[in-house]
């Protein structure tokens, strides 16, 4: 399952990097596949910061950024927007943050486990089973706070977009029964909201091939891995890329 993972460590920086190599080293045994990880810290001041860890990663990331510049961006405010950017990571890249599977309870319980001063490790990750990273984490002293990211149906596009095309009915009715001298005003209202209903539209639209343009790249990076793979780790690449393109099927069903 596809998981939004924040660990905490009190220690400081040290502690983290060790969280951080940990989380690379459960990918390399294939217990969880990294799709993006930063070590990130709580200014005193109180924005949210990235580490630059480059030389620290142990092998080169998939990428979802632009899920974890979402959640940087909740968390830390508009500087925590910034800092998405900055490593790769836009808000807005996913049309509806929602679409990330992140809630108001997951950023409350975040910003309130990461203190000011305090470290931690947030990673997009695909995990089996919760033990496996629970386990090594807890060994170092990290708490763990995760979000499985689950497919949001009914997002904000498609409200607006149900709004205005009940708004468009509503104004197609009142113009058979409008008078002469009120139909170029009617008219144009119709035309106002039909293009808000197509950018509601493009904006859903964008939003689906952003995470189609996301699932395809991580599909053919974990092929890439299980190529280099034997016996139980190439089953394990080969489930969780099986998994993937099942969810997407699903996803374009629904």
């Amino acid at each position: 399952m596809e998981t939004l993972v924040v660990v905490v460590f009190a220690e400081g920086k040290t502690k983290a990097l060790e969280g951080l190599g940990a989380l690379m080293k459960l990918d390399k045994e294939g217990e969880i596949a990294v799709y993006d990880a930063r070590v990130i810290v709580k200014t005193p001041n109180g924005p949210v910061r990235v580490i630059d860890q480059a030389d620290n990663l142990a092998l080169p990331l998939i990428g979802g950024g632009s899920v974890l510049g979402a959640v940087l961006g909740l968390i830390g405010g508009p500087v925590g927007v910034a800092v998405g950017a900055a490593v790769g990571a836009v808000v807005g890249s996913i049309a509806d943050v929602e679409e990330t599977g992140v809630t108001n309870e997951f950023v409350d319980d975040v910003s309130e486990a990461l203190q000011r001063g305090e470290v931690a490790v947030i990673a997009d990750i695909d995990e089996d089973l919760l033990t496996p990273l629970d386990t090594r984490m807890e060994e170092l002293g990290g708490v763990v706070l995760r979000r499985t990211r689950t497919f949001v149906k009914d997002t904000q596009d498609d409200r607006d977009a149900a709004v205005h095309r009940a708004e468009m009915d509503e104004l197609k009715a009142e113009r058979l029964r409008a008078r002469a001298d009120r139909l170029a005003r009617i008219d144009a209202s119709i035309d106002h909201t039909r293009l808000k209903l197509e950018a509601a539209i493009e904006r859903k639209r964008s939003a689906m091939l952003e995470r189609k343009k996301q699932r395809d790249a991580r599909i053919a990076a974990l092929q890439a891995r299980a190529e280099q793979a034997e016996g139980e780790l190439r089953k394990r690449y080969d489930a969780r890329i099986s998994a993937l393109r099942r969810d997407s099927r699903e996803k374009v069903l629904a």
